[in-house]
This record gives structure tokens, C-alpha cells and sequence, in this order.
């Protein structure tokens, strides 16, 4: 009975697909008809194409969280597959064929008959599921195991299946969605990587190792991508492959979101094609091997609390990889106690310069490490291959080839002007400790990008010549400034003529000090309010201000 009263809801739904619809139909059908009468031109006959295509794209499209307003015949499915799961338990448990069942926001069906024998889905696997905070529907049946799992912005539908269609036989099954027309380029670069990196990892754990082959294939439209593994050799082998492959899928959850710190393989925009292309290369390339080990150094981008869910994954990987990866969460445990500013455990250094680190995966880890924190990978960089104390610009490149914008070993008065030119266009993120150290190329770097103070060593960024330069744009810029740069009045001074508001940045010593105090007021009468309060409570120092400046009464309390 409560399912007859969700018809006229359905109904209801399915108007805004019929709208999609008869709109499509009609752009579609008028050229056609003109056609007939031989009136149709080379221009129109590109917009009827174009207009199928649209048609065919909103009837493809596919959106999981909103699926139930089915706007497309993909959302229209999964909409009812959504509800037939919802509803199969019901019906199930009326009929006694069935048990229904939610352990942390998993719901499991349990379809299966008395005495079948053991299910597919293992004790062990459904604890693992329970554990991975993850929500989502298992559907347990004698010969089926259906796993609708959301693993962060995407959902995975995992399918085992004893007699699958097509004389396939025994089979795994993954179809992995996300949504690319609801992003902009940004996010959608990430998604194609994580797509790309899920199947070469799949390909790593040899997932199809018990199996004919391991196929891929794409949906553009529905943003979809499937794997399958045919003919496995047993069921104990299915359900082998079963539990590897729900290890990866919980290590990929929002990985999207890493993987779009910086590219993964030189040059072209991400797209199903290229994705396609990528997927299916016979053998991989040198490039295919760098970019799935920058993905795995991204992805051991945790921290301790986030790990776990991470390493199982790592485990099914080669010593070589895991090696790798040991290091590179090391690394970025570094890294990210830089950013909260707390004292790492050790450095970068005492990572990569361990005495148990292969000289491979050093460099390796090196190339890695410069492209997500060159400043303070350069120093290393230098060491390993012994280009200390020279000037050059590194070019970051996604392989193992050490490029550069200027090289090193030549003379510096001979490509000065190269080097300036190189940091004038690339910023000094990558450039070498001298050119970084150098006040000439320096200030040319900061009147371009102003923003590149903070990243100076603590005596440029006490240099009132580099400071000025760097908040003569924005007076903001002072909170990167040296404690001594931030203490001296012709800086303030500079600042203050940007924004009033910058005098917070400044030192204790310049608002502690009285006469710079009556001085910065002279200039700004809103300056009083930044004095160090024993200044403000000071009646000396009040009469003095409105001396200075009248307009200071209107800040005084």
C-alpha cells in the first residue's frame, strides 16, 4: 500500500524528464521536417547536430545526490534502482525471504536462502566495510553481492556475481561515477586523474590475477567509469579481488582534491578521450610511471590520524612502491607540520638523506618533493647533484630529468640577465639558493609578484629596500616582513599610506615608541587607536597627539 502511494510522487518526477524531452525533440524535429523541403542550409544542419547532442547529453547526464528529481533516463534509473534497494527489504522481510539490517550507515539486505551455503560477503570484508566510515546499501544474495558504497564526492558500485550476462561467468565488477558537468576545470582535472590513477592501481594489486583480463571502458556522458573482471577461477579468488579492491576505493575517498596539486603528466586538458586513451596504452611509458608515483606521493599526503585509512592500501603494493611511500608520508608530515607551524620531528634532510633510502628512490622522491614544496626541496636538490652555490632556475617537469629555465656552471655575469628575465616570468619558487639570496634578482622578483616575500630568507625579509618594494603594492604583505623590517618607521611609513589597518603588523617597538607614535599620528590621526595601550593611557601622550594633529580627538575614549 505505501508503495502505490509513492506512484503519483513518481509521476510527478517524471514530468521534468518529459520537459527535457519534448524541448529536445522539437529542436530537433522542425529541421527535420524542413529538410523535406530541401530548406535546410550547411549552418542550420551544425545546430541540429549540436542539438542532438545536448539532447543526448541531458538524457545521459547523471547527478546521484539529486538523482530522485530525475531530469535524465540515467537518473531515472538509478532513482529506481535507489528505491527498489529501499523497497526489496520490505518486501522481503513480508514475505520471510529476507532480513534487513544498519550498522554505521550501512544498510544491508540479506536476500539469501536458508542453507545456500556461505554468503559472498565474508565476515571480515563486512567489518571492513562498517569501519570505513562510509555510507551506502549492501544487497547480499545467493549468487550476487551488490555494494553501493559514496566514497567522499563519488559514489562506487561494486558488483559479484556467480553467472554474470554474456557467458562472462564468475565476475567483479566496478563501476565508479562522478559528476564532471558540475565543476569547473579546476575540479574536473582532479577527477579524471583520480579515474586514471584507481585503474593503474588496480592494475598494480593485479586485481585480475585470477582472472581473463581485466577490461575498461568509458561513458563520457554518465561520467563513468567501468572495470570488470571476467571468468574468475573461483569464488574464494572473486571474493580475493573483492576485499583488494574495497581497500582502494576507501584510500580514494576525496583524493580528487590532492591530485589537483599541480599536473600528473605534461600538457593536455583532461577529457574522457584522452582519459580513454591513457587507459588503454598496451605498455606504459616513462611518463605513465611518473605520474603514478606523483599520485601516489599525494595521496600519502595525511596526517597521523588520516593514515590508517590510507596504508592498507599501501601494503598491496610492491616493496619498491612502498618504500617510496614510506618516505614521501614522512615528508609530508614535514611539510604539514611547516604549514601549522609546529616543530617537526625531524627534516626534510634526515628523511631524504637516510642511509636506508635507495639512491633511486631519492631522486625519485626529490622530483616529487620540488614540485609540491620547492623552497624547501632546492637545498637538497642542490646537495644530491652537487650544484651548490651556483645560480639557476629549475624548470618543474613531470619526469626524472633535472630541467632548467638557466642552467648552472656558467659564469654569472655571463646570463645575468637570463636569470632575471627567469624569475621576472616564473616567480623565485624555483630558483637556487644564491639567486633567492640575491637582493638585485630578488627585487626584481618582488615588484612583479609582491607575494613572494614570505618565501625570502630572514635577512631579505628584513631588508627595508625588499620590504618596501614588496608593500608598495599591497601593505598587507607587511605580516611576512622580518621583526626588524617591521620595526623600522620608513617602512611603516609606506605602509600605513596603503592602509591604516597595516600598523597592526607593526613591531611592539614602533608602538611602543612615543615619538614614532606622534609621528605616524601627524600623518594618519587613526593611528592613536594602534598605540600600545600604556601610550593611549598616557595623558602626555594624548596632548602631544592632539598637538600633532587635531583630528586625533575623534579616537580618543
Amino acid at each position: 500500500e505505501s508503495l502505490r502511494q509513492e506512484l503519483p510522487l513518481l509521476s510527478n518526477r517524471f514530468e521534468m524528464l518529459k520537459q527535457t524531452i519534448e524541448s529536445g525533440l522539437e529542436r530537433i524535429t522542425l529541421p527535420m521536417q524542413a529538410a523535406e523541403e530541401e530548406k535546410v542550409s550547411p549552418v542550420s544542419f551544425r545546430q541540429w547536430l549540436a542539438d542532438c547532442h545536448q539532447l543526448q547529453s541531458c538524457l545521459q547526464a547523471l547527478n546521484p545526490e539529486s538523482a530522485e528529481q530525475v531530469r535524465s533516463v540515467h537518473e531515472l534509473i538509478f532513482a529506481l534502482h535507489q528505491r527498489f534497494v529501499k523497497a526489496l527489504a520490505p518486501v522481503t522481510l513480508a514475505s520471510g525471504q529476507g532480513e534487513i539490517s544498519t550498522i554505521n550507515d550501512i544498510t544491508y539486505v540479506d536476500c539469501t536462502s536458508p542453507g545456500a551455503g556461505a554468503p559472498l560477503l565474508k565476515p571480515s570484508d563486512k567489518i571492513f566495510i562498517e569501519g570505513s566510515r562510509r555510507s551506502g546499501t549492501v544487497v547480499s544474495m545467493d549468487d550476487a553481492l551488490i555494494v553501493n558504497l559514496k566514497l567522499g564526492t563519488h559514489m562506487s558500485l561494486v558488483e559479484l556475481l556467480e553467472h554474470a550476462e554474456g557467458g562472462k561467468k564468475r565476475t567483479l565488477r566496478l563501476t565508479f561515477s562522478d559528476q564532471f558537468d558540475r565543476s569547473d576545470d579546476f575540479d574536473i582535472s582532479g577527477k579524471f586523474r583520480r579515474m586514471w590513477f584507481l585503474a593503474q592501481l588496480l592494475r598494480e594489486i593485479k586485481l585480475d590475477e585470477n582472472a581473463d583480463s581485466m577490461k575498461l571502458s568509458c561513458n563520457a556522458v554518465a561520467g563513468i567509469m567501468t572495470v570488470e573482471c571476467p571468468r574468475m577461477k573461483s569464488t574464494q579468488t572473486m571474493q580475493a579481488a573483492f576485499k583488494k579492491l574495497m581497500i582502494v576505493l576507501c584510500a580514494l575517498s576525496n583524493l580528487d582534491i590532492r591530485l589537483n596539486y599541480g599536473p600528473i603528466f605534461e600538457g593536455g586538458q583532461w577529457d574522457f578521450d584522452l582519459l580513454a586513451q591513457r587507459l588503454n596504452r598496451d605498455i606504459a611509458t616513462e611518463a605513465d610511471r611518473f605520474a603514478f608515483q606523483r599520485c601516489l606521493f599525494l595521496m600519502s599526503f595525511q596526517n597521523k590520524r588520516e593514515w590508517p585509512h590510507i596504508a592498507p592500501c599501501c601494503e598491496l603494493l610492491s616493496r619498491y612502491h612502498q618504500q617510496f611511500i614510506y618516505y614521501a608520508h614522512r615528508l609530508c608530515v614535514y611539510f604539514l607540520s611547516l604549514k601549522s607551524r609546529e616543530k617537526p620531528e625531524e627534516t626534510a634532510r634526515e628523511i631524504l638523506m637516510s642511509d636506508e633510502m635507495s639512491e633511486q628512490t631519492r631522486r625519485e622522491l626529490l622530483h616529487h618533493s620540488i614540485l609540491f614544496n620547492p623552497i624547501s626541496t632546492i637545498r637538497l636538490i642542490e646537495e644530491v647533484y652537487d650544484i651548490g652555490y651556483q645560480c639557476f632556475v629549475i624548470n618543474p617537469s613531470c619526469n626524472y630529468k633535472l630541467e632548467f629555465y638557466v642552467p648552472p656552471g656558467q659564469p654569472l655575469e655571463d646570463h645575468k640577465e637570463k636569470i632575471r628575465n627567469a624569475v621576472l616570468k616564473h616567480g623565485l619558487e624555483y630558483a637556487s639558493q644564491r639567486v633567492r639570496n640575491d637582493k638585485y634578482f630578488v627585487l626584481s622578483a618582488i615588484t612583479k609578484d609582491p607575494s613572494q616575500l614570505r618565501d625570502l630568507s630572514e635577512e631579505l625579509r628584513n631588508d627595508s629596500d625588499v620590504v618596501k618594494a614588496a608593500i608598495e603594492t599591497s601593505s598587507t604583505l607587511l605580516v611576512h616582513a622580518g621583526e626588524r623590517a617591521r620595526g623600522d618607521i620608513k617602512v611603516i611609513r609606506v605602509a600605513i599610506a596603503k592602509s591604516i589597518s597595516s600598523l597592526s603588523l607593526a613591531s611592539e617597538k614602533i608602538l611602543k615608541d612615543r615619538e614614532c607614535m606622534l609621528e605616524l599620528i601627524e600623518i594618519n590621526p587613526q593611528a592613536f587607536n594602534y598605540a600600545a595601550s600604556e601610550l593611549k593611557g598616557n595623558k602626555a601622550f594624548i596632548n602631544a597627539a592632539k598637538q600633532r594633529n587635531p583630528e586625533v580627538h575623534e579616537f580618543l575614549r
